[in-house]
């Protein structure tokens, strides 16, 4: 009865994630608080992945066209990606949870450093809430890349603004910083450190500082790969 009172707060309780941080800390002691999340989650992820499939394979297409590839190959190249892309979308979901959990771990280390008392279970629960708000986010990029309607030719048109980089006309490592600081972001990262503020008892900062793993590991993934693009 206990398991299924946890599964139960957790898809409830999961909504307080948008704007309610004390109460989603008295939701995630709960043992199976984190199913509901992750379930969630895992679903929009997959239906995200299958919405955005003809605009990937179309980018696909394009960088493979921009290669010193023959002709002749070129379209058994382009087969092989478009079939490497569908298995793709199915595993995403998987790593994503794991790089959940690999971030959880890492926060929960960090807080122990900073004098917090965390579980990891706790810690993955509360982001796995939280990436409620990062998903909005995928929800919001593929109605503007639907909605705009303009041939994908390069990854920055796959991430639309949703922050400073609206303003701001930059490519590479600095539209990777600008473009990461979303309000999808921000917003995230406010609910986490009030959240794990709460659940913990510590002060604003201490929890702030305990989540830096959630924000800078990704960050710096995301710098990595921007050096990795070609240039449109």
């Amino acid at each position: 009865m206990a398991e299924e009172n946890g599964i139960a707060s957790g898809f409830v309780g999961m909504f307080n994630a948008f704007v309610d941080p004390a109460g989603l800390a008295k939701r995630v002691p709960a043992k199976l608080f984190w199913v509901g999340p992750v379930v969630t989650v895992t679903i929009i992820f997959l239906v995200y992945g299958y919405l955005m499939t003809p605009y990937t394979m179309q980018l696909v297409d394009t960088q493979m066209s921009q290669r010193n590839i023959p002709a002749d190959q070129l379209e058994k190249a382009k087969s092989m990606a478009h079939m490497i892309g569908g298995i793709t979308m199915y595993a995403i979901p998987v790593f994503a949870l794991l790089f959940i959990m690999l971030l959880a771990l890492l926060v929960n280390v960090m807080g122990s450093m900073v004098g917090l008392r965390t579980k990891f279970r706790d810690v993955f629960s509360i982001m796995a809430a939280c990436s409620l708000i990062s998903v909005l986010q995928l929800i919001a990029t593929y109605v503007v890349v639907r909605t705009k309607g303009d041939e994908i030719t390069n990854q920055e048109q796959m991430t639309p603004p949703f922050g400073l980089d609206i303003f701001i006309n930059a490519h590479g490592p600095l539209y990777a910083i600008l473009n990461f600081f979303s309000i999808f972001e921000i917003w995230y990262l406010v609910i986490f450190t009030l959240t794990l503020a709460y659940l913990t008892g510590s002060s604003k900062g201490k929890a702030f500082l305990a989540i830096t793993p959630a924000w800078l590991l990704p960050l710096l993934f995301k710098i990595v790969g921007s050096l990795f693009q070609p240039k449109s």
